[in-house]
């Protein structure tokens, strides 16, 4: 791409910082907690929030402007592979998806993919979560990190360019998902409806500004292990003749062989990614056993969180490799014990949300590196240590990475917030990279694409 093109693009998202910051305002202001997470005294769903997406689409003239509910139904054909959830209900919570149509389309359409949604507010919050607040360069509101400081920039990234005059060649595809916060299916839909992006597609999850070419896959599960109540300070009889089994004893011994195992897996290449700081592994979130202080645990409860790697994936996209390793440890970690013979652990799965991978070499990593490389940051290519809607789009055949303002370590979080300076930070790496792989080109019209 030219200097002079370079420049005038880069001018043209300086220009128009404060209407980015607007537009992240008006987006933070449009509750969408996903109605997964509880309260409906505080959910508005994903709608509000999709209007002030099509509202923008509209302002910029979108070629075509696609806005459905996906039906859970209509995607059972797809029960087998990632995203897909029974009877999910999306009622009031569209997906929208603009299309900006190239000058001289080859088929290389590009995307920008992301989510609406959020998760619950929760407490200690001393700014407004549905706010917008701004305060010291930052920006405060639930979502501001996770997703929608990320939008906002590729929202601002299409307007700076229009504003400087670029036509693209290419046809630029902004889809606006809802649900990712609870599985997927959002993004499911979006795929089962045909979108996809052979030239390269971003999503822009927070990265800290760094180019994630890499997500992990996520599995969400509870382990219980049997035992039998009985009177805790007495002399326990054998539990044949009816004697007390201890649950939480298995528990201590479970958390060692945990323990154990993930000590094997930091050392495992199949647990462990050049682009990853840290290796996959098993923590326990939950403890849950017990009913009296007078009585020996009838079951202990572990709910794990265990990470995989695109290698590890199974054919149908999937962790049921990892899932299999993991039910062999809880079935084997006692021998030689009766009891726990005849009364195995109890496993139930609850997620499992899949991983990608898109080659480094791919043009969409090798040109959001280098456009940040050109505004001065020092990004680096650096994995998503959690789950991104990225891996869905991947196995339809469209390369993606995540790239965005904002560090996840602040998602989630009481308070959320984004920088100003990483917003325009990442507004400017998005425009540089929309015009080098949609081809841009000088408009003497100065045409709205």
């Amino acid at each position: 791409m030219p200097d002079l093109n370079s420049e005038a693009i880069l001018a043209a998202v300086a220009s128009r910082e404060e209407a980015t910051i607007s537009f992240l305002q008006d987006l933070l202001r449009a509750p969408s907690v996903n109605p997964w997470f509880g309260d409906p005294a505080e959910i508005s769903a994903e709608e509000k929030v999709q209007d002030v997406f099509e509202a923008r689409f509209r302002d910029l003239d979108a070629d075509v402007i696609d806005r459905w509910e996906p039906q859970a139904d209509e995607l059972a054909h797809r029960a087998d592979g990632p995203g897909y959830y029974p009877g999910r209900d999306f009622t009031g919570r569209p997906n929208v998806v603009a299309v900006f149509k190239g000058s001289a389309p080859t088929g290389k359409a590009v995307m920008i993919q992301g989510h609406c949604d959020v998760v619950q507010v929760g407490s200690h919050w001393t700014e407004d979560p549905f706010g917008g607040e701004r305060k010291e360069g930052k920006i405060f509101g639930r979502g501001a990190v996770d997703m929608k400081g990320g939008m906002a920039a590729a929202v601002g990234a299409i307007e700076a360019l229009r504003d400087a005059g670029v036509t693209l060649r290419e046809d630029l595809i902004v889809a606006s998902v809802a649900d990712e916060e609870a599985g997927g299916m959002g993004t499911l839909s979006l795929v089962d409806r045909g979108y996809r992006a052979p030239g390269g597609a971003i999503v822009p999850e927070a990265t800290n500004l760094n180019i994630a070419p890499l997500c992990r896959g996520i599995l969400w599960g509870r382990v219980t292990l049997h035992g039998r109540a009985g009177h805790i300070e007495l002399e326990r009889k054998p539990w044949r003749e009816g004697g007390a089994v201890d649950a939480i004893d298995y528990g201590h011994r479970l958390l060692d062989a945990i323990r154990e195992r993930n000590a094997q897996w930091a050392n495992d290449p199949l647990k462990n990614h050049q682009y990853l700081p840290i290796p996959c592994q098993i923590y326990v979130a939950q403890l849950d056993a017990g009913e009296f202080p007078t009585t020996y645990a009838a079951s202990c409860t572990l709910t794990f969180n265990a990470q995989y790697l695109p290698v590890q994936k199974d054919a149908n996209g999937l962790g049921s490799i990892v899932k299999h390793e993991l039910e062999e440890l809880f079935g084997g970690f006692v021998t030689g014990d009766d009891w726990f013979d005849e009364h195995p652990p109890t496993v139930e799965w609850l997620v499992d949300a899949d991983c990608g991978e898109t080659p480094d070499s791919e043009p969409v990593v090798t040109a959001t590196l280098a456009a940040a490389r050109q505004v001065g940051l020092s990004s680096e290519l650096q994995g998503c240590m959690s789950h991104t809607d990225m891996g869905l789009q991947i196995d339809d055949g469209t390369p993606t990475i995540n790239f965005g303002p904002g560090h996840m370590g602040v998602a989630h979080q009481a308070d959320e917030h984004v920088l100003e300076t990483d917003l325009l930070a990442a507004t400017k790496v998005m425009a540089l990279t929309i015009a080098e792989l949609c081809g841009a080109e000088a408009s003497s019209t100065g045409s709205h694409h």
